[in-house]
């Protein structure tokens, strides 16, 4: 049975993803919703996607990218964090996060292209520096110390991002790294509540958040998933996704996106007026798969951890 179920909003939302233009294709519409309902909305942009780059140029061509984007859904600056790691390749043998999510060596650190420490905006800092006043090396350690870092400070009530089952390394290990932090959350709350059991309680404790997970790159191949239409109708379930996932269709937790992301004339699509503003990562070879994420939801499902 097809439960179709709709999304809702609780309280405010974090959406953390590993790449710019991510945060379009997955969560334009839930961006937006959480803006129009006043609800606090933080995004954490995880690697400066400066795959291939010498120096900071595309990587900071990029955030700029997001910052336009991301405004024209009502984000405002100082809700976007930049934790300002690597962005080296696809395959989870190139991948930056997968890597640093397989060291064994937390303190080792992975050098990119054009980097191996956290960098920002000269006129907008990235996590770390703006928190302790220096770049954070490239990491396991410091990767998950600034995710944790940004969770807590946030607060969020419910967390959006990638999946272990997306095809693309930064995408997989980035859940992974979100997934285990939430879990090492959940034991410090659990221990924490037994302490308070034989002491005063101070306060109250902030509830842990729920967890969504997308794909954006799904084992049907970019190529084929999600269908290009000019309808924007409905996701339609990606091939193989039963064989090689959890993830069953039915579970799908659908948020269907606002009207003014529903009008099949693209000029005036908010959906696709902010992804058109990722000029960097709009080549020709990646223009159709993006724009097929113009659809009438955006789909996640709900992880217990």
């Amino acid at each position: 049975m097809d439960k179709r179920e709709s999304g809702t909003f609780p309280g405010s939302l974090m959406v953390i993803v590993p790449h710019q233009d991510d945060e379009i294709l997955l969560c334009a519409g839930i961006l937006y919703e959480a803006v129009r309902r006043k609800l606090p909305a933080t995004v954490v942009m995880v690697t400066n996607g400066d795959y291939g780059c010498r120096d900071y140029s595309i990587g900071r061509s990029r955030l700029r990218e997001t910052l336009a984007g991301l405004a024209m859904l009502g984000i405002e600056e100082e809700d976007v964090e930049f934790l300002g790691y690597a962005d080296t390749g696809m395959p989870k043998e190139e991948s930056f996060i997968s890597r640093l999510y397989e060291e064994t060596d937390e303190r080792r650190r992975h050098k990119s292209h054009c980097s191996e420490e956290t960098y920002g905006l000269e006129e907008k800092e990235e996590y770390h520096k703006k928190r302790w006043g220096t770049h954070a090396p490239y990491d396991r350690a410091h990767l998950a110390a600034d995710l944790h870092g940004v969770i807590e400070e946030h607060q969020p009530d419910m967390i959006f991002t990638t999946s272990e089952f997306d095809t693309h390394g930064d995408h997989s290990a980035l859940y992974l790294f979100v997934r285990d932090i939430l879990v090492q959350m959940k034991a410090e709350a659990e221990a924490g509540k037994a302490d308070c059991k034989s002491q005063p309680v101070s306060g109250e404790r902030h509830a842990l958040p729920r967890l969504y997970s997308g794909i954006v790159h799904s084992l049907a191949g970019d190529e084929n998933w999600p269908v290009r239409t000019r309808e924007v109708g409905p996701y339609t379930e990606p091939a193989q996704s039963r064989e090689t996932s959890c993830f069953r269709w039915e579970d799908r937790i659908r948020f269907p996106v606002p009207a003014c992301m529903r009008t099949e004339e693209r000029d005036v699509n908010l959906k696709y007026q902010a992804l058109s503003c990722h000029v960097t990562a709009l080549k020709p070879d990646a223009v159709d798969f993006l724009y097929a994420f113009i659809k009438s939801e955006e789909l996640f499902w709900e992880i217990n951890y």
